[in-house]
């Protein structure tokens, strides 16, 4: 038997080149995803030291070690105060209302701020996201991972039962990706955590931890 072509061979499977930029694509992302929170969490933080020890300098005339990381911090706790109260909430969405008239900083900031919250609040990660499940999706033996949004009971599909609303998301963002109603039974609940969910999806698969069913709450 003649060998095959090349080309045939070819559009078997990848070739090295297109394996090693998936690869590196995969990493850089996962590289990305691990850094980002830190450095712009960092960036913001300098900035505001930098600018109160500066003006502390200018107002003061000398320099008082740790006064500005001091302040810095009770800036910092001003905000998270603001924040909570009716008079914060009504500056700090007017700001953002005005950052996206810009042009670039609208298409970024509404994804910095979910990610922000969802890392940082708690009630944020509980509200979004209820538990970690498997589901047959895009077909039948083949698994995604998919957050419970919400669940409701319905007669729509004949006989009442309980349908449960999945996000299956799109890596390597874990907030977008197709929504689809699923009865209960018809899905595998894991013992995973929404937050180790959430770095399997930005990973790309690399950073993974085992797949367990959840052990029922009330066993019999």
């Amino acid at each position: 038997m003649p060998p095959k072509p090349a080309i045939g061979r070819e559009l078997e499977s990848p070739s090295v080149s297109v394996r090693l930029g998936q690869a590196l694509r995969r990493y850089f992302v996962t590289g990305l995803a691990t850094l980002f929170p830190v450095v712009v969490t960092t960036f913001l933080l300098v900035q505001i030291f930098k600018f109160v020890d500066g003006f502390l300098g200018k107002a003061l005339g000398f320099q008082i070690p740790g006064l500005g990381l001091l302040v810095t911090i009770l800036v910092v706790f001003l905000v998270g105060v603001l924040s909570i109260h009716f008079f914060g909430r009504v500056l700090f969405r007017t700001l953002e209302l005005l950052l996206m008239r810009l042009p670039i900083v609208r298409k970024v900031f509404p994804a910095v701020k979910q990610l922000a919250q969802f890392l940082f609040s708690e009630e944020a990660r509980q509200a979004a996201f209820r538990r970690v499940v498997l589901v047959q999706y895009p077909r039948a033996g083949a698994y995604s991972l998919a957050f419970v949004t919400n669940e409701t009971k319905t007669s729509a599909t004949g006989s009442p039962q309980t349908l449960l609303t999945l996000l299956i998301p799109n890596p390597p963002s874990p907030f977008t990706g197709p929504i689809i109603f699923v009865p209960q039974q018809d899905v595998v609940p894991l013992d995973l955590s929404v937050e180790d969910a959430v770095k399997l999806i930005v990973s790309g698969g690399v950073v993974t931890s085992p797949l367990q069913a959840a052990k029922p709450s009330n066993p019999r």
